[in-house]
């Protein structure tokens, strides 16, 4: 009997041990990260648009990204992975996720990750002098406008 008592003591604390170190890890900065927040406003097709805030995290393996509304309601996630050069979409709202809309998305996002390679035709991307970043998708008539956003420190 103190055997199983002292096992299902060791699960129950290595249950909240777990993700307190997941936390912990996420939290402590990497050496070869950067973040870079930005203000985002996406204008679509027919006068449509999505404006927030977006947050870019990347290292050498990859990246990740994430557009919030002023809400704070999330409109998507894109995961980069260096190795593979590939997008991937994730946590779509409703209007956006359909699968052509997704792909479309996806490729701009990847012109954002690796601003080395060359950029298709139908997309380019000015560096504005105030660091604003505007991704133009001439086919689709797709445009991003992301402003960093300033520290402010009080």
């Amino acid at each position: 009997m103190p055997y199983s008592t002292s096992t299902s003591r060791n699960r129950r604390c290595l249950v909240r041990l777990v993700p307190a170190l997941f936390l912990l890890a996420n939290i402590l900065p990497a050496k070869a990260q950067e973040l870079r927040r930005y203000g985002a406003h996406i204008t679509l097709p027919g006068g449509k648009g999505i404006s927030g805030i977006c947050i870019i995290r990347t290292d050498k393996d990859g990246g990740a990204m994430s557009l919030f509304n002023e809400f704070g309601i999330k409109a998507f996630d894109a995961v980069y992975s260096a190795g593979k050069d590939k997008v991937e979409l994730r946590n779509v709202i409703k209007p956006l996720n359909r699968r052509r809309a997704r792909k479309i998305i996806a490729k701009d996002m990847k012109c954002l990750f690796a601003p080395g390679k060359k950029t298709p035709k139908s997309r380019t991307i000015r560096h504005r002098d105030d660091g604003t970043l505007v991704l133009s998708n001439k086919r689709f008539k797709i445009t991003y406008h992301l402003t960093p956003l300033k520290d402010v420190v009080e």
